[in-house]
């Protein structure tokens, strides 16, 4: 074998892989029940089950730039079947989709607020949100901090972080 690895080797690591991304999502493996540290609430992950109009998911952050995340999760979501709402304060498209100034301003129902946004600019909209509206808040690595996540903590009632949406609807 070319790459020096006994043969079944590949095979064992992809098993092995597979497992720990079981445990990450949350999936219990029937063989090593270990429970992920930052479970996703279950009703966070039975809305990501339905796609299309069933989940409707606000993408703070959002950018034309391909090669930041704001533009590479809008692309993802939008790809695996979510209605997807880019939020920029100046652009009016983003990856080919109607973009809009502000959560507020963005045609509800929606489901999930995703960040992709400094802590800072997260805790100036994360004010801004009502959370009789949005019950899910969903934080991408980078766009909290630990003030970030107490106060979404007490004004949303799941609140997602430590894990990135695009791993997660992976299934």
């Amino acid at each position: 074998m070319a790459s020096g690895l006994r043969p079944g080797t590949t095979r064992a690591l992809l098993r092995q892989g597979a497992r720990d991304l079981m445990v990450w999502l949350g999936i219990r493996d029937k063989e090593d029940p270990v429970e992920r540290p930052f479970p996703i609430p279950a009703p966070v992950m039975e809305r990501l089950r339905r796609k299309g109009s069933g989940t409707r998911i606000a993408v703070v952050g959002a950018s034309n730039n391909p090669e930041k995340y704001g533009h590479i999760i809008v692309r993802n979501l939008h790809g695996k079947g979510y209605t997807v709402l880019p939020i920029h304060p100046k652009e009016p498209e983003i990856a080919g989709l109607r973009a809009y100034p502000t959560v507020a301003e963005a045609p509800p129902p929606i489901h999930v607020v995703n960040f992709v946004t400094p802590p800072a600019v997260t805790r100036q909209v994360l004010e801004s949100l009502d959370p009789a509206v949005v019950d899910t808040v969903w934080f991408q690595d980078g766009s909290w901090d630990d003030g970030v996540i107490e106060a979404a903590r007490t004004r949303f009632p799941h609140v997602v972080h430590r894990a990135c949406i695009m791993m997660v609807t992976n299934y």
